[in-house]
This record gives structure tokens, C-alpha cells and sequence, in this order.
């Protein structure tokens, strides 16, 4: 891929940048695979979209690491972490007509609408955090 995202809706770019197939394709597939536990290739597949590393970890190297060697589904509580950024990303995406530099730059520069912080690290504090996020974006 070419690091652009290419389904159509907000729910299935969500899904796609999550590295997950086509019939995770509305909110509840996707939030059952959320709290099941989403794949490693989920963080791999949203850095190999950024193109480049982000200033803030996504979720710790070393859960990352310990999925992996292990096989088994990150936990939900990081799988949540990862979804929330990705709504927000999309979003940011869409407003930002793919320039993922933009985008990188909205999210990771200090914002004084969200008190000072920047997006991506709301953002993957709580759906709460991605909620404000995604409300600046679509104001």
C-alpha cells in the first residue's frame, strides 16, 4: 500500500488503517475486535500509513514486543488506545485531503483549543480524548 487509505467511509477507514479485512466494517464489528484484542499488525500497519515514526508511542514497545513474540491479541485497553488514535487520524485525514504531513502536524503540535495539548496525545488518553479531537477537526 501506499500509505493512503482507500475505503470510503469514516468507520471503514478506521478499519483499514487498523490493518483489519473489509467486513470490519461498521462500529459494532469493529468495537467486538476492539475488545477482543486487535492484532500486532494493527501498530504496524498505522506506522507503515504515518510513514514515519510518531513523536508519542502508540502503546509501549514492550507490549507491543510481548504480542508479537507471543502471538496472541494486544490487550483491549491498548487495542482502544489504538482505535481511538485511528478515529481521530481519519478524521484528520479527511480534513487534511490525505497531506499526511498536515495531518502529522495537527496532530502532534500543541493545540491552545484543546488547553495546550496536542491532539494525538488527547487523543489516546480516552474515547473521551478522541471525541474532542475529532469535534476540532469537524468544527
Amino acid at each position: 500500500m501506499n500509505g493512503k487509505l482507500t475505503r470510503a467511509t469514516d468507520i471503514n477507514r478506521v478499519s483499514e488503517l487498523l490493518g483489519l479485512p473489509e467486513e470490519i466494517n461498521d462500529t459494532v464489528s469493529l468495537s467486538a475486535q476492539v475488545s477482543e484484542g486487535l492484532p500486532t499488525a494493527s501498530v504496524e500497519k498505522i506506522l507503515e500509513v504515518l510513514n514515519s515514526q510518531p513523536e508519542l508511542n502508540l502503546i509501549s514497545e514492550r507490549a507491543f514486543r510481548r504480542a508479537k513474540t507471543e502471538k496472541i491479541p494486544l490487550s483491549p485497553v491498548k487495542s482502544q488506545v489504538l482505535y481511538d488514535f485511528a478515529r481521530a487520524y481519519v478524521v484528520a485525514d479527511r480534513v487534511y485531503h490525505g497531506n499526511g504531513a498536515l495531518v502529522m502536524r495537527f496532530l502532534e503540535k500543541p493545540n491552545p483549543d484543546l488547553g495546550g495539548a496536542a491532539p494525538m496525545a488527547l487523543a489516546i488518553t480516552s474515547p473521551a480524548g478522541a471525541d474532542a479531537v475529532i469535534e476540532l477537526l469537524n468544527s
